[in-house]
C-alpha cells in the first residue's frame, strides 16, 4: 500500500495508480519514457502525480532517482 502523500491516502493513491495504469494498457496514455526532469532515457521511469482526484493530466515522467529526489524534498519541507 502506498503511503499519504500530501491530502491523499494511500488508498487514493493506489485507486488513482490503477487508472493510470489502465489508461497506458490501452493506449490512451503513453508509457513514460524520458525524465522530464534530468532527460534519461534509460532505466525505469514512471509518472509522477501531484492530484490524485485527476489520475490522466498533469503527470509528470519522472526517473526513479528524480522521482525520489521530488518526495525526499516534499518530506523535507513537512519537518520545517
Amino acid at each position: 500500500m502506498l503511503s499519504n502523500y500530501k491530502k491523499w491516502t494511500g488508498k487514493e493513491r493506489e485507486a488513482s495508480y490503477k487508472i493510470t495504469k489502465k489508461a497506458m494498457k490501452d493506449g490512451s496514455l503513453p508509457i513514460p519514457s524520458k525524465c522530464n526532469r534530468c532527460g534519461q532515457t534509460e532505466g525505469r521511469i514512471d509518472y509522477h502525480s501531484e492530484n490524485y482526484d485527476d489520475p490522466i493530466n498533469g503527470l509528470e515522467q519522472l526517473c526513479m532517482k528524480c522521482h525520489l529526489r521530488h518526495h525526499r524534498e516534499y518530506n523535507k519541507s513537512l519537518v520545517k
